[in-house]
């Protein structure tokens, strides 16, 4: 019985960050082209519309952390869900600009909310070997984008993109409240004891893990901001500029679960270090040896990794704070949020200033630099271990 309610649990969480982040969140990418081809949307707006949901994702993150939303868990739960289908529905509403900003701002807001409090009752309770499972929630929810968009768009252009989205999301949205509410309610007796005592206790290690998660949003945003753009301007491959996204994205789906299993077989922190490695070298790639090949290898090591090192981090976050997992949570999303705002704005400036390679070196020099922090932390750990053992 206790099975069966953790699976349900966590297909509730699955439909949770499907909703969340791959349609409210991420769901904009691949209209995009279509608002630029139906009604005119130029580019500046459009990097107004990203910065907005950025900026709303990291307010979110931040303020997930406050005893207001620990202490309510099911109404927070309840509001993420219906705004978020409300939000996607309500773009196809307008042509005005401005409420398209206040749409994207509140969707971005929501995905965070939403992502903490569905990755905070879903791995709660001892479940953090979930995690692996629950992540891959965001990949589902971009290939039902990126499968179904298209699809809307014969039917009724943007418009019905936006639509269609929305009723994508209200399934995933309706399973995700009937598990996640019920599990709730169950554990609303434990829970409420849990955060008499939840209280997050900060260490160096914690301290490097969040260092390290922040760079990751720096290095990640700038690569999937930046590199269909890349690889268009260079003119022997620029036609494979779409394929190159696509890829990325299939890598996502099966990557949480792949790392998971290789945690399971070294250890969650050297299984850390080398999906920064490989996401470093995948980016490397791209700008390092510009061919056919590479960018496509390329393409498969970042779409691989950069889910990978969400889930892992959420693990060991898990296992390191049982006591304030949702403060934990919470807090790692902020400082990702933060580096996700600051990345494009240093990448803007080095692709104008420098050239259009700039940016994915700036990258991979971020993602190294996390790569370090993690590996001193990993030999003061071996070190401490054979001083106890002597």
């Amino acid at each position: 019985m206790n099975n069966q309610r953790s699976i349900s649990i966590l297909i509730g969480g699955v439909c949770a960050l499907s909703l969340a982040m791959g349609l409210s969140r991420f769901g904009f990418t691949p209209i995009i082209p279509l608002m630029q081809r139906d009604i005119g949307v130029t580019e500046w707006s459009i990097a107004v519309l990203a910065s907005a949901n950025n900026l709303g994702y990291l307010i979110g993150a931040y303020i997930s952390r406050k005893q207001c939303i620990r202490k309510n868990l099911l109404i927070w739960l309840g509001v993420g869900i219906v705004s978020s289908i409300v939000t996607l529905a309500a773009m196809s509403l307008t042509l005005s600009e401005t409420f398209w900003l206040f749409l994207r701002l509140l969707a971005g807001f929501l995905s965070a909310i939403l992502f903490v409090v569905a990755s905070s009752v879903t791995l709660g309770k001892g479940r953090s070997e979930w995690a692996g499972y629950l992540y891959s929630g965001v990949g589902v929810g971009i290939a039902f984008s990126g499968i179904f968009t298209p699809m809307f768009d014969r039917i009724g252009g943007w418009q019905a993109s936006w639509q269609g989205l929305a009723l994508g999301g209200s399934i995933f949205g309706i399973t995700a409240w009937c598990t996640l509410s019920k599990a709730l309610r169950l554990e609303a007796e434990g829970s409420a004891k849990m955060r008499k005592s939840e209280h997050l206790i900060r260490d160096y290690r914690w301290y490097v893990l969040l260092v390290s998660y922040g760079l990751e949003g720096i290095g990640y945003i700038i690569t999937a901001t930046f590199i269909v753009q890349m690889i268009k301007a260079m003119p022997e491959l620029s036609h494979i500029a779409n394929q190159s996204w696509i890829l990325i994205g299939l890598a996502a789906v099966p990557s949480t679960l792949l790392w998971a299993q290789i945690a399971k077989m070294t250890d969650i922190k050297v299984s850390l270090m080398l999906a920064f490695g490989m996401q470093a070298l995948g980016i490397l790639l791209t700008v390092a040896i510009p061919n056919q090949i590479s960018i496509l290898v390329g393409g498969i090591l970042f779409g691989g990794t950069f889910m990978g090192i969400t889930s892992l981090t959420m693990t060991l976050a898990s296992q390191m704070k049982p006591e304030a997992q949702m403060q934990a949570i919470g807090e790692l999303t902020t400082v990702y949020a933060l580096g996700q705002i600051i990345g494009p704005i240093v990448a803007a400036y080095l692709q104008k200033n420098v050239n259009i390679l700039a940016p994915s070196f700036f990258a991979v020099s971020v993602l190294i630099l996390a790569l370090g922090a993690l590996m001193v932390l990993r030999v003061k750990d071996i070190i401490l271990k054979d001083c106890k053992s002597e």
